[in-house]
């Protein structure tokens, strides 16, 4: 009878494998099909077709199932920029015309595309930009202003209204459940606390997120302002006078070029590129453009690491299906030390774009980069966020570059857990009791709140981790303890007044850190190869090595807008409670910037 269950047992599991591995195959091959149909080759007399849509990650993985299912960007943030740059200098490209479709993406990432834009101006080709979606708001102007020529359909709508920083609070929402957020934190600044504890900001918090929101005020009133002919100051006065403009009232305001429907501009683009007003525009897309950019090969490399998501212990599975969401120490250790020992490297490029999380993993990584600094240059690029624990690992770089809005600093830690006690006896009558072998044995039990001799021990282990992190900061950047701590107290800097207290050294992007790693290295950063880690796996990949793990993410793309949301808000809440009171070096992850 055993042997029969144990065979029964292994054919159903043999039948459940099967089945799996012929799903994934129906939807690959589904992919593969619909990605030949997107990547023809790149014909002459091309206009480069730049699409304004959904986020730019760091990096994409490429994988057209990863697309199909998880919905994955056809592009990733480095990608297009190197199609913009190397578009410049092909006598295939005629023009670039860019095409605002509802863009959510974070400012230090827009500034990176812009620059490039920019620089593709300088060959002399016209960019051209219009809007898919009848509708363009600010993230996306401030992509399309840089255009030469800039229209809107008639009836278009034109968001002109400023920016606003908005974060959530589950203070009220734990008071009423009977929740309790027991907390710890070392700097005044340290807001991550503060979304369970209050229900809206500090003083302290409000005075750093205003300061990141006015940065981001100004870069657009300075940018726009160029590129259209336009002091920064009546940048400034049109949004304040009107929050919404028609396209007619854009045009006469200056802010676009033309009314124009999307056959008219297409005609313009044909004349531009050559191509009879009879027949179709050729156009590429930056994706299937980018994809076709055959690398540089060389003896010479230089190594990118990037380090995107929260900070966490070990290599979690369902990194790679989560759109980056977690940097295990692991993993990041490990990539590090493959790019250390790989042949030809000669310089390394840290990419950080994580807004930290524990702090013991994060001092992992960072042991990792100071080893690799002992052998070869190691250059620190900051993406979007690199702050907190993000910020603990930069500073084993000995060069750090960052976006002028870049979120960083933020040199601060907590320990935090929740009480539900109130919520569990109080309303819903359920009563425990236990016995235990020392007086703090069930100090995280999340059934009861912290002792007066138990908080002084998480404050003594909160202290002292924010010590440590003072002290490598101090080293890090030539400061006494005191200097650090007088910008430290958990406070946030965008990348330019990061220079001004001396967290940052240079505003630039990723090409820019590279180009320095080269120098350093006394290469020429024109012609070494570039090898990146960790190498980003495939959907069925990462579901082999973890089915439970990639199941729970697989469920996800099923899921409603709203339904993402809540779930990502559990998620957060769940995060707290699975620290157990563990030290976290980490900025809010519940703030968004529109």
């Amino acid at each position: 009878m055993k042997f029969l269950k144990t065979l029964l047992a292994n054919v159903l599991g043999s039948l459940i494998a099967f089945g799996i591995l012929l799903f994934f195959g129906f939807l690959f091959l589904i992919a593969l099909a619909t990605t030949a149909e997107q990547n023809p080759p790149v014909l002459a007399n091309s206009i480069l077709t730049v699409d304004l849509v959904g986020s730019f990650p760091e990096t994409v993985s490429g994988d057209p199932l990863t697309q199909l299912v998880m919905g994955e960007a056809s592009v990733g943030l480095h990608s297009m920029t190197a199609a913009i740059d190397a578009a410049a200098t092909d006598d295939k490209i005629k023009g670039i015309w860019i095409r605002s479709n509802g863009m959510v993406s974070s400012w230090a990432s827009l500034e990176a595309i812009r620059r490039s834009l920019e620089a593709f101006k300088l060959s002399g080709k016209p960019i051209f930009a219009t809007s898919k979606n009848h509708f363009m708001m600010e993230s996306e102007y401030f992509i399309a202003s840089v255009a030469d020529s800039l229209f809107l359909e008639p009836e278009s709508i034109f968001e002109f209204n400023g920016f606003a920083l908005t974060s959530t609070f589950y203070g009220d929402l734990f008071e009423k459940l009977g929740v309790e957020a027991e907390v710890v934190r070392s700097g005044k600044y340290k807001g991550a606390v503060e979304a369970y504890t209050r229900n809206s900001m500090s003083a302290e918090n409000r005075e750093q997120l205003q300061a990141l929101l006015d940065g981001i005020q100004s870069s657009f009133d300075t940018s726009v302002a160029a590129s259209r002919r336009m002091t920064p100051e009546q940048v400034s006065l049109l949004m304040n006078q009107d929050a919404m403009f028609s396209a007619r009232e854009a045009l006469e305001r200056g802010l676009v070029d033309g009314l124009l429907f999307e056959d008219e501009v297409q005609n313009k683009l044909k004349a531009i590129s050559g191509t009879d007003s009879s027949k179709t525009l050729v156009t590429v897309s930056a994706s299937n453009y980018a994809s076709q950019i055959r690398p540089t090969k060389s003896s010479d490399k230089i190594a990118v690491v990037h380090i995107t998501g929260t900070i966490m212990s070990g290599a979690p599975a369902e990194s790679p299906l989560s759109g980056g969401g977690v940097a295990g120490s692991e993993t990041i250790a490990k990539a590090i030390r493959q790019a250390r020992d790989r042949a030809g490297v000669k310089a390394m490029v840290i990419r950080i774009n994580s807004p930290g999380g524990f702090a013991p993993a994060g001092d992992a990584m960072l042991r990792e980069v100071e080893l690799t600094k002992d052998i070869m240059p190691v250059i620190v690029s900051m993406g979007d966020l690199a702050a907190s624990g993000g910020y603990w690992v930069a500073t084993g770089g000995s060069r750090i570059f960052a976006e002028k809005n870049t979120i960083t600093g933020s040199i601060g830690v907590f320990s935090m857990f929740l009480n539900a006690s109130g919520l569990v006896e109080d309303k819903i009558g359920i009563t425990f009791d236990n016995v235990t072998t020392g007086p703090y044995a069930d100090m995280f039990s999340g059934m009861r709140g912290y002792s007066d001799a138990e908080r002084a021990l998480l404050t003594r282990a909160t202290d002292g981790t924010y010590q440590a992190f003072l002290q490598k900061v101090a080293e890090s950047r030539g400061m006494s303890v005191d200097e650090v701590s007088e910008i430290a107290q958990g406070r946030v800097w965008n990348g330019e007044d990061a220079i001004k207290v001396g967290l940052v050294d240079e505003i630039g992007g990723l090409d820019a850190a590279i180009a320095y790693a080269a120098k350093a290295a006394s290469l020429d950063s024109g012609a070494v190869e570039i090898v990146r880690y960790p190498v980003p796996k495939t959907l069925l990949e990462q579901f082999m090595k973890s089915p439970v793990a990639s199941a729970r993410v697989l469920a996800t793309a099923f899921q409603s807008k709203n339904q993402l949301l809540a779930s990502q808000r559990l998620g957060e809440i769940q995060q707290i409670v699975d620290s157990r009171g563990q030290v976290q070096a980490l900025w809010p992850w519940n703030i968004t910037i529109r």
